[in-house]
């Protein structure tokens, strides 16, 4: 599922560095696997919005996926080699000459 994130650099004193640091700082402990970033303005304040994947969630759901996927019907052990049953279906192609 998708997440949205943001940082107004309101909240750090309107500093680059800090603002920097904020954002680094949630990278770090949440690992996101960012989607989308957009930076606007709101008034003389920088905003930052990450629209985000949380990497646990991601993993966990991958990790699910390759658990119940079943195997195709080639790996069957019962696989019979099967002739087509309509009679509209030509068994080997015409030849073109």
């Amino acid at each position: 599922m998708y997440r949205f994130k943001g940082f107004d650099s309101a909240e750090c004193g309107d500093s680059m560095s800090a603002l920097e640091m904020m954002v680094n700082a949630w990278m770090e402990a949440d690992h996101p696997r960012i989607r989308h970033v957009c930076q606007s303005m709101r008034g003389d304040h920088i905003l930052l919005s990450f629209v985000y994947e949380e990497t646990r969630e991601l993993e966990q759901r991958v990790a699910t996926q390759t658990q119940s996927a079943a195997l195709p019907r080639f790996f069957d052990d019962e696989f019979v080699d099967e002739r087509p049953t309509g009679s509209h279906i030509p068994v080997a192609p015409p030849i073109v000459h």
